[in-house]
């Protein structure tokens, strides 16, 4: 009776099928996807939300419900397919007349761009227009081929150097803004903005760019300094880089160093008259030569191509900086933290007895001190802030304090600059200007031809728009200076030390034919170099800054 009683039992896994759960299981997803893009896409599409929603909904449930009740698994899969399509599809349709052809979903052209696009994910093609050199000078090499977030990011950095160099652009700057990066190049002085990045694409680059230039890739808030070098073919740079924290993400910031300094006073845009007396001055035995303008306006340029023109190898040549901008040969180079620390490493290097000493600034009354002692015997080149020779003048007698008299007596003239871009050559344009402009400059009404930025778009042949492929549409190609030079004469001298009031001090410099930093730019106005609205542009700025 036992053995009937379990014969009877039916065998294990009548009631329960785990592949037929695990199959149930694996169907559920799609219809969980579709009712939730569904619920989105029917509210961006302008349709009714509420009963697309409804109706993605009864459409899983319920064939699932059927599929649990009847007695054939495979017919109630079937129907859940057959019902989920049907609805996937009548969705699809309804959306597709909705929007514009290029925003349809599942159409044959969707197909081949989303095959397109896997085909590109797993095959990134690289772009190498510039070789690009690790913050030790190692050569970086592009990712390889299965390295596809690297190579993602090699790409986009080779576009944002090639660019770089391509406009010339001395300073660059990617800084998010919500929900995109703002892109801006400094070309020739001035701030461009460059088409935005996305915020991804922003992380992707400033990440690869820390990374080759020797920067704590966990780092993220606080600033970071690294270094980079560019070899374009023609064009080889070195790059300093910065990076820092915001509330948006991190931000970059680059700087070219061969474009902010030059150290050939030939290439700066001397007059004849003032090269040959700041020569003069420079190669005379002992003395001080100050050399002054407003920041970033090729101060150190100057500074630089003054010391360089002492012969490095029959004289001993020292700078201080705070930092070094570049690497001069056969120059020592001391570096100080601050004007506190001046002093003590100004007293350090000149116990080496150099011939010609170049500092970056001064500001200490001890340094200063130091300097005049030394300037009897050595050349001593000092740079200052300042936006004009008259203003870099009375800071010179406050730094020097109650050693005016020697201070001014050894003070053998100061030039002041100011940075001006140059008209493109190719697509600059001439015109007559205007008598009454002509006056208000106290220029000669004779003078018949100015030049300036091209007032309207180019075309080709066919007249067609162009961009300016030598300047890139800048109007602008490179930058000059225009210098202003105040000789200390005796007279001048003088009248400093007898407080005599500036107006006086201007009519004995004008009486030693000095023309002032405007005038100066006017000369370059009138030889067809700049422009009008440049020298105002500048000069403008210059008064704001005062």
């Amino acid at each position: 009776m036992e053995m009937l009683l379990l014969a009877a039992v039916p065998p294990t896994g009548e009631y329960f099928s785990l592949f037929k759960i695990l199959l149930m299981a694996a169907m559920l997803p799609p219809w969980l996807y579709a009712a939730s893009w569904v619920n989105k896409d029917s509210k961006h599409v302008h349709g009714s939300q509420a009963i697309w929603s409804a109706a993605a909904l009864a459409s899983g449930f319920l064939p699932v419900l059927i599929w649990l009740l009847l007695p054939w698994y495979f017919v109630g899969l079937a129907l859940y397919i057959v019902v989920l399509a049907g609805f996937v599809a009548g969705y699809v349709g309804y959306r597709n007349k909705r929007v514009l052809p290029d925003a349809r979903v599942l159409t044959a052209d969707h197909i081949h761009s989303l095959l397109a696009r896997q085909k590109r994910e797993t095959g990134i093609g690289l772009v190498q227009k510039v070789k690009i050199y690790d913050h030790i000078r190692r050569f970086f090499p592009p990712p390889m081929d299965d390295q596809i977030e690297d190579r993602k990011a090699y790409n986009l950095i080779q576009g944002f150097l090639y660019n770089l160099i391509t406009f010339r652009a001395s300073d660059a700057d990617i800084t998010p803004t919500g929900e995109q990066a703002a892109v801006r190049f400094v070309i020739d002085g001035v701030i461009h903005n460059q088409p935005p990045a996305t915020l991804p694409e922003a992380e992707m680059l400033i990440n690869y760019v820390k990374q080759i230039s020797g920067i704590n890739l966990e780092e993220k808030r606080r600033p970071q300094q690294g270094k980079l070098a560019v070899d374009a073919g023609a064009v080889k740079v070195d790059v300093d880089v910065t990076t820092s924290g915001t509330t948006h993400g991190q931000r970059l910031q680059v700087k070219i160093v061969q474009e902010a300094t030059k150290i050939n006073l030939d290439e700066l845009g001397l007059t004849d008259d003032i090269r040959a007396k700041l020569l003069e001055l420079n190669e005379a035995d002992g003395g001080i030569i100050i050399v002054s303008g407003p920041r970033r306006n090729g101060v150190t340029s100057t500074l630089y191509s003054l010391l360089r023109k002492h012969d490095s190898f029959m004289k001993q040549l020292l700078t201080l900086e705070s930092p070094s901008v570049v690497d001069l040969e056969n120059v020592t180079q001391v570096l100080y933290k601050d004007q506190t620390e001046l002093p003590v490493k100004l007293s350090q290097s000149l116990r080496r007895d150099p011939d010609v000493v170049m500092v970056d600034k001064c500001e200490s009354v001890d340094a200063a001190g130091q300097l005049i002692e030394a300037a009897g015997a050595k050349n001593i080149i000092i740079g200052m802030n300042a936006e004009n020779s008259f203003i870099a003048l009375a800071k010179w007698v406050q730094a020097v304090g109650n050693d005016k008299e020697d201070g001014l007596r050894l003070l053998k003239g100061i030039i002041c600059q100011m940075l001006l871009r140059k008209l493109c050559p190719n697509c600059k344009e001439g015109y007559t200007p205007a008598r009454e402009v002509l006056a208000k400059l106290n220029l000669p009404a004779k003078i018949d031809k100015f030049y300036r930025k091209p007032t309207k778009p180019l075309v080709d042949e066919k007249g067609n728009p162009v961009t300016c492929a030598t300047c890139q549409g800048t109007g602008y190609l490179g930058r000059t200076a225009a210098f202003e030079l105040l000789e200390l004469t005796d007279e001048i001298r003088q009248m400093v030390l007898s407080e005599t009031p500036l107006a006086k001090i201007k009519s004995a410099a004008r009486k030693n034919k000095m023309l002032y930093l405007q005038e100066q730019g006017l000369r370059k106005v009138i030889e067809g170099v700049t422009s009008v609205e440049e020298v105002i542009r500048v000069t403008r700025a210059k008064s704001q800054e005062a």
